[in-house]
């Protein structure tokens, strides 16, 4: 394969990979607390021999997460947080701890507080969040600390981390993968969920943009195909 073809090649794959970024966005629009995820595109350059103009190729490096909030709903369940500032609920789950901001809680069968997918909830110190079985209300803080019947009972663990070092990791959650510190500009508001970041028609819009980009590029290679194949061909005739 010459230049021509490895450039287009890479391009190619770079762009499938930002459609499957952006298809992955307007799936999660309605999903509490998402962040929607964009392309870093770096461009490498390499010098070659005899002289010959350098080669450029662009490639798609990295992903990023957008922190920006997202809508804040009301509701009327006492176990819905919405995180307002920085910051992330700390959550554990079989694979390890997790951060997510997804605050649709409620209580598993030992009165545990735990996400819509079951991770457990952790506290300030790292430790799950029990409550009474008997309480009959439950008072969230800005703060995060919790009171049962007036009483108080624990403190939401709220944390951040290097938004350039999350990862991804299913279930509208990420692994800090520079490890966590206390989210001091975090305030929590009860009875409330955030919604999803995601702008439909932003997102429609970057989805256009990068299926007619790729359909160039797919041209481009078949062009750059029918070429080598007429020169290929040119050449067999004059020998």
């Amino acid at each position: 394969m010459d230049n021509a073809g490895y450039i287009g090649l890479t391009r190619q794959a770079g762009l499938l990979k930002e459609m499957n970024s952006v298809a992955n966005n307007i799936a999660n629009i309605s999903t509490n607390g998402f962040r929607r995820e964009g392309a870093i595109f770096a461009e490498h350059v390499e010098a070659l021999e005899g002289g010959q103009p350098s080669l450029s190729i662009a490639t798609m490096t990295h992903r990023f997460v957008d922190l920006s909030a997202g809508d804040v709903m009301m509701t009327n369940n006492a176990l819905d947080v919405a995180i307002s500032g920085d910051g992330f609920f700390h959550v554990e789950t079989p694979n390890g701890e997790r951060l997510t901001r997804d605050g649709a809680f409620s209580l598993n069968n030992i009165g545990e507080m735990v996400t819509a997918t079951g991770a457990r909830v952790l506290n300030n110190s790292g430790g799950p969040i029990t409550l009474p079985p008997d309480a009959t209300s439950i008072s969230i803080a800005a703060d995060g600390s919790i009171s049962a019947d007036g009483q108080a009972v624990s403190q939401l663990g709220l944390v951040t981390s290097d938004p350039t070092q999350l990862v991804r990791d299913g279930d509208n959650q990420f692994i800090a993968e520079l490890g966590i510190e206390p989210a001091t500009n975090a305030r929590v508001q009860q009875y409330a969920l955030e919604g999803s970041n995601v702008s439909a028609v932003e997102e429609l819009a970057r989805l256009i943009e990068v299926q007619r980009t790729y359909e160039a590029g797919q041209r481009f290679m078949q062009n750059e195909d029918e070429r080598i194949e007429r020169t290929i061909r040119a050449l067999g005739q004059q020998q």
